[in-house]
């Protein structure tokens, strides 16, 4: 009998990215347990489906024993194959709102049975029109045969029941859908019915795989490696643990773990990514400080525990917060949400997961100051799915020079006409291409206005993430595991042969980014072409995008501005006056100096260039964005 594998002590490091897909994320735990057996995770990301994956390899790295914690994880895939009560384990998860059973009982429907059985199943989730057609067609088929009515009133009557039918389905189905927003624009807030439902139950596998108890949920700070305040800490050692976290925001490569997932924010129509770490000089969160939440509304989203640790964790209210919230109309309940390092994963996780209309969406709060000296207005801030802006965050962890590997794991589809080859892994999953080839595009092929509807979505959403993967230093490190029409996505009732065949794509996706990186499972890990090469192409592309951008610099530095412009060498010389001052004379100095230098070594290299022949295509660019 084999022995079991040894998780304890992995010779090398790594940071993975996992992409979103609601049940697609059943291929992550393979993949995750191929991979621990020779790199321990030092930077995890992930986007809804991913963000689970990527909560639950942060405990297992966080957990004393890993061993016993990786065991746990590796344990997963058996769970959610099981079924309860003849129905498939992963659906009762997904525990609606008693509002929501009808239309949810209409998706699965649709789901498990298709378009056209699916539209006839509506008559059990919405049935009163259905049995009122049912009672008009009859008797008026009663009534011709019995009192020897006119068959074209007959025919007239089974019309206007067919009409009954069709309109009053619908007419139900849409008030249904409408009604969506007094459940928080979602069919299921996850949180009913503790432990069935998918909140309190991943909450409980965080824990689990973590060796902590159900009532301290596992932090970010946690796996940063700063330990939690004990009973009656002083106001040094908060100071101490605040000044440590401050210092972990600055520099992320110096944490335990470095766990990150993202969210997306409605209300202001952008990305965010969880935590949010704190500024680099003051000593506030580089944004979200200002958010708030309801305790009466979070609590039908997480576990009694998960609610005492948010209780926990978030700061005080100040007075003049608290005065502006009364007078912006404030309920008396709402407390400050610890959107930092304090924030506990399993509620980041939640944040991720929110996928649109199925997951309900979560809503925080803030205070919306106003110019003019007008009283703030108190707004709802709506977070939902990760994956609306970033369902694949390649970017995630990334270094001009890379010390060691950020393995991706994406997921695509088949090509028309292609699936799964039975017992073999191999023939599911797209290995990274070599740093000297382009990436293989996945295709979507659009015949239909279903299929024209669906591309549409997926580019808006994944453009750019598409994009990112293919450039070189990216593209020879994404794997891609296919999957086939009924398997992940949507696909809430896959059967346990289903969840075990796309577990074990998964570990053959694990084995096959081990292998190319640091050579066959069955001997010690070593230098591979396919790492080296990756590296290399990093470093031409990192020196001719620098060189790009400090072109541009100096160019706009030396050339003479328009007459309404001052010259960056005059401006620089009175940085000492707001706004944006240098902070001292030596730094001003350094500024100056440190521009011109960048000139004068652009001068020396004369026509010679490190961004021309060679340099991988296609090409990259430097750009100024906002970390998310």
């Amino acid at each position: 009998m084999a022995s079991p594998p040894d998780y304890r002590d992995p010779p090398l490091l790594c940071d993975i990215v996992m992409k979103g897909g609601i049940t697609s994320g059943v291929v992550y735990p393979g993949a995750v347990m191929s991979l621990a057996r020779r790199y321990r995770f030092k930077c995890i990301g992930g986007t809804s489906a991913g963000g689970i994956a990527a909560a639950v390899v942060a405990a297992a790295e966080y957990a004393p024993d890993r061993n016993a914690s990786f065991a746990a994880v590796g344990r997963l895939p058996d769970e959610l194959s099981s079924a309860v009560d003849g129905k498939p384990f992963m659906l009762q998860l997904f525990q609606p709102e008693p509002e929501n059973r009808r239309l949810f009982g209409a998706l699965i429907r649709f789901l498990e049975r298709g378009p056209l059985r699916g539209a006839a199943g509506l008559a059990i989730s919405f049935p009163r029109a259905p049995l009122l057609a049912l009672v008009l067609a009859t008797a008026a088929v009663v009534l011709g045969v019995a009192a020897g009515l006119h068959a074209g009133f007959v025919a007239a009557a089974i019309v206007l029941a067919l009409v009954l039918l069709v309109a009053g389905a619908g007419h139900d189905l849409v008030r249904a859908v409408l009604s969506l927003p007094r459940t928080d624009f979602g069919l299921c807030r996850l949180g009913r019915d503790a432990p069935a439902a998918l909140t309190p139950w991943l909450h409980a596998r965080i824990q689990d795989v973590a060796d902590l108890p159900l009532e301290r949920p596992l932090r970010f700070a946690d796996l940063w490696g700063v330990a939690p305040l004990p009973a009656g800490a002083t106001d040094a050692q908060r100071a101490e643990r605040r000044a440590r976290i401050r210092a972990l925001s600055i520099a992320p490569r110096e944490r335990d773990v470095d766990l990150q997932m993202m969210t997306t924010n409605l209300t202001h129509g952008r990305p965010m990514r969880l935590p949010v770490p704190y500024q680099p000089i003051e000593d506030r969160l580089e944004e979200g400080g200002g958010l708030l939440y309801d305790p009466e509304e979070l609590k039908r989203f997480f576990p009694a525990p998960v609610m005492a640790a948010l209780e926990e964790a978030g700061d005080p209210l100040s007075e003049e917060t608290v005065a502006e919230l009364a007078g912006a109309g404030w309920n008396g309940r709402l407390r400050r949400f610890p959107i930092g390092p304090d924030l506990p994963v399993v509620v980041a996780t939640r944040m991720t997961l929110s996928f649109p209309i199925l997951i309900a969406a979560i809503p925080l709060w803030e205070l919306q100051y106003r110019a003019g000296g007008r009283p703030p207005l108190l707004r709802r801030v709506v977070f939902s799915d990760g994956g609306i802006t970033s369902n694949f965050p390649v970017h995630f962890f990334d270094s001009p020079l890379p010390t060691r590997p950020t393995f991706a794991l994406g997921l695509t589809s088949f090509p028309e006409g292609e699936g799964p080859v039975e017992g073999d892994p191999s023939a599911s999953v797209i290995d990274p291409p070599a740093a000297n080839a382009a990436s293989e595009r996945t295709t979507t092929d659009i015949a239909s206005l279903g299929q024209f509807l669906v591309a549409l979505k997926d580019a808006v959403q994944n453009w750019r993430d598409n994009a990112q993967a293919e450039l070189p230093g990216f593209r020879e490190r994404v794997i891609q595991i296919k999957l086939a029409g009924g398997e992940g996505g949507m696909n809430l009732t896959m059967d346990d042969q289903k969840i075990i065949d796309l577990n074990r794509r998964g570990a053959y996706a694990g084995e096959r980014l081990a292998e190319l990186f640091s050579g066959p499972a069955d001997a010690e890990p070593r230098s591979t072409v396919h790492w080296n090469d990756s590296r290399f192409a990093r470093y031409r592309v990192a020196m001719a995008m620098s060189e790009r951008w400090l072109r541009n610099v100096t160019f706009g530095f030396r050339e003479p501005p328009d007459r309404v412009s001052v010259p960056y060498e005059e401006r620089i010389a009175a940085g000492d006056a707001a706004p944006y001052a240098f902070p001292s004379a030596q730094v001003q100095e350094l500024s100056l100096a440190t521009t011109r230098a960048y000139g004068e070594q652009l001068d020396r290299q004369g026509t010679d260039t490190l961004d021309g022949e060679g340099v991988p295509r296609p090409p990259a660019t430097l750009r100024s964005m906002p970390p998310v």
